[in-house]
């Protein structure tokens, strides 16, 4: 046997020894080729042994010779990479870095704005909180002045009544040209209050009719202001179904003012559905 085919046997067994054991060969198991390369000998007999048996004899005749010159290494190629792509790590980079200062300015630019933003809400904030207070103030002094405003009309209301309780109104009285009203009412009220008849002149203070001429049928009534109450008050008493104002139709009537006179007559159909029913019935 040659030098050259002792080196070809110890690679195919080598080869042959690297195949079972990636199929799980045990390192019991021999394999056993012949110096002509035509007969095997297997000690274990497995399925896959019987397989690998005509790819080892193959093996043998077609196992190609070792290279005499090595292949060059392209390095030329391997540099043109390398800086090719430290081009490509160092623009990458680049890219970043601008994007991320971009970005750091666009932080920055933000980040002012939302400052300004928040002492303006803050400045709104104590603005708001100002005027609550400043509402909050002032819807008091506005309930003040209503209570103030609610008293000041019902002491005025009560003055005006009060007032005019010293009043009386006279309908029926008929209108005259160059008319002596006064003279005329003063009369009446001695008709209906004999034993006042010397005192009521002094008593009768202002006589005159109310409203403006109108060019009607209608007559206006005629209001008395008097300096005594008690005359007054008498006047009032004896005009009660009086003889001498039915006669010639006239009425007296309490001067009330409009408050007055709207209450009373809401009031007006009970009193007098008692005063029907025979029940006493007045106001208060």
């Amino acid at each position: 046997m040659s030098k050259s085919e002792r080196k070809r046997k110890e690679l195919l067994d080598q080869a042959v020894r690297s195949s079972a054991a990636s199929d799980g060969v045990t390192p019991n198991s021999e394999l056993m080729i012949s110096s002509e390369g035509s007969n095997l000998l297997i000690d274990i007999c497995h399925d896959y042994s019987t397989h690998v048996t005509p790819s080892l004899s193959s093996a043998v005749e077609d196992f190609p010779s070792f290279p005499v010159t090595p292949s060059k290494p392209s390095f030329s190629k391997r540099g043109k990479t390398d800086k090719s792509g430290d081009d490509i790590i160092s623009t990458l980079s680049d890219l970043i870095n601008n994007r991320a200062d971009g970005m750091e300015k666009l932080i920055n630019n933000n980040a002012m704005r939302i400052e300004g933003l928040k002492k303006t809400v803050d400045f709104i904030c104590a603005e708001v909180k100002d005027l609550k207070i400043k509402m909050t103030n002032t819807e008091k002094c506005i309930d003040e002045e209503k209570h103030n405003r609610n008293m000041l009309e019902n002491h005025i209301r009560e003055l005006e009544g009060y007032h005019r309780s010293w009043n009386l109104k006279l309908y029926g009285v008929p209108e005259k040209a160059d008319q002596n009203v006064r003279a005329e009412v003063i009369h009446i009220c001695q008709e209906v209050l004999p034993e006042g008849k010397i005192k009521l002149p002094d008593v009768i203070d202002t006589v005159h009719r109310l409203g403006s001429r109108m060019h009607t049928d209608k007559t206006r009534p005629v209001i008395l202001q008097f300096t005594s109450r008690v005359h007054r008050d008498a006047v009032w008493k004896a005009a009660r179904n009086n003889s001498y104002l039915c006669d010639n139709k006239l009425r007296f009537a309490e001067d009330f003012c409009e408050e007055d006179r709207e209450r009373r007559e809401k009031l007006w159909p009970a009193v007098k559905s008692a005063r029907d029913a025979g029940k006493k019935a007045y106001y208060v």
